[in-house]
């Protein structure tokens, strides 16, 4: 299918890089888009923006002066002299499939060319420092575009929901990438994230479902929330040792995704951030975090071991809700609280070990687990939940119990004391005999 389109867009460019001719036609509609500037619309499609400086932003599709005519605009010339694209500026022109910007435009503003559906490919001119909110949003046969080196930001939403967008390079002077700016580009394959961008935003990639890798450099701190959600063919991904918090959902849905390397950078990672990562199968959570959150490792079906650090305090709700595969696990000693279903349907689930300073268990935690066996300390908390929801409970040494966990302290007492005075009883025969 995507051969299909490809080859159905390489026409369509070939057609469309015939050089446009202007014979006759009648201007059926002009007026001004700036202090300096005027446009004309003439009735073969062709609108032409002409004169200095900034075109207005417009702060409302509606307020565009061609806005009653922009079911007919088809063909958009900017001369040379304008400086900007202003916001809303070819918002809704749905039938426009080309447009000539000059080098001397610096900006594309928000919503620039949103709902332009039959845009196949554009070139933004060196020049260019920043391109807007939803600047290219809803441009469903955008197939390629050129970022030049002098873009510095790409704000929220700029490509969402730009269907046929197959790949784009982010050229290393971009400094910032908004919330949402590739969200929805289900055919995206691989992206470049170059240095000095600091955070990956809120759903930057959510629903990319064909992105197969991603190179996020030592530069980002952060990585927000549903940042990679629903990114269904990403297998793997490795995270620098720079950032510091994973967000919600982060890797939601991330089926493909069979192992992920966090650094121990990372001090935060919050709920539900592996949920439905159906064939992730290890994971170690780096010393700092503090609790694994809501529903953390939901339905990770296929994760057979985990390694949960002493910093963290809390299990959260759900956290592993059918992790079917998971046979044992060691809750460390500074966890207070496991969450309501914590462990829920987790069916090979033979032992977990868990300590003196758990006060609260929820409900549920450890519903259809029949095959568990709780060990904890004698009298604990755990021992108590384990009788009163008929688990299996097996208790372990107390800290004051030796290293024999089934052994009493009086009991090894009284056998070193025997064996103390069988030793003296030896000592004190051999001397005898010698004495003789």
């Amino acid at each position: 299918m995507k051969k299909i389109i490809s080859v159905l867009l390489a026409f369509l460019l070939i057609v469309l890089s015939v050089p446009f001719t202007v014979g006759a036609e009648e201007i059926i509609a002009s007026g001004t888009c700036g202090d300096n500037l005027t446009w004309t619309l003439d009735d073969f499609g062709l609108l032409t923006i002409s004169g200095t400086g900034d075109m207005t932003n417009w702060g409302n599709i509606s307020n565009v002066p061609w806005y009653s005519q922009r079911e007919s605009v088809e063909y958009v010339v900017i001369n040379n002299g304008v400086t900007s694209i202003g916001d809303y500026a070819f918002s809704g022109c749905r039938w426009l499939y080309r447009i000539t910007i000059p080098d001397g435009v610096t900006s594309i503003g928000d919503c620039a060319f949103s709902d332009c559906r039959y845009i196949f490919t554009i070139t933004i001119p060196d020049g260019v420092t920043s391109i807007g909110s939803g600047a290219f949003e809803n441009c469903d046969s955008l197939y390629e575009i050129t970022i030049p080196n002098s873009v510095t930001s790409i704000d929220t939403y700029a490509f969402y929901n730009c269907d046929i967008l197959t790949e784009i390079t982010i050229p290393d002077s971009v400094k910032s990438i908004g919330r949402e700016a590739f969200r929805d580009c289900p055919i995206l394959t691989n992206i470049t994230i170059p240095d000095g961008v600091t955070s990956i935003g809120d759903s930057t990639f959510n629903g990319c479902a064909e992105l197969k890798s991603i190179t996020i450099p030592d530069s980002v701190t952060s990585i927000g929330n549903r940042a990679f959600s629903s990114c269904w063919s990403l297998a793997s991904i490795t995270i620098p040792n720079s950032v510091t918090s994973i967000g919600n959902h982060a890797f939601e849905d991330c089926i493909s995704l069979t192992e992920i390397t966090i650094p121990d950078s990372v001090t935060s990672i919050e709920d539900a951030a592996f949920e439905f990562c159906t064939r992730l199968k290890s994971i170690t959570i780096p010393d700092g975090v503090t609790r694994i959150g809501d529903e953390m490792f939901f339905l990770c079906k296929n994760l057979t071991s985990i390694t949960i650090p002493n910093s963290v305090t809390s299990i959260g709700h759900a956290a592993f809700y059918s992790c079917e595969s998971l046979k044992s696990i060691t809750i460390p000693d500074r966890v207070k609280s496991i969450g309501d279903a914590a462990f829920e349907f987790c069916t090979r689930l033979r032992s977990i070990t868990i300590p003196s300073s758990v006060k609260s268990i929820g409900d549920d935690a450890f519903s259809e687990c029949d095959k568990l066996t709780i060990y904890g300390k004698k009298d604990s908390y755990a021992q108590k939940y384990a009788e009163i929801n008929e688990i299996n409970f097996e208790p372990i040494a107390s800290d004051k119990e030796s290293f024999f966990p089934s052994v009493n302290l009086a009991v090894v007492c009284g056998a070193v004391f025997l064996i103390a005075f069988i030793i003296l009883i030896i000592v004190l025969i051999n001397k005898k005999s010698k004495n003789k």
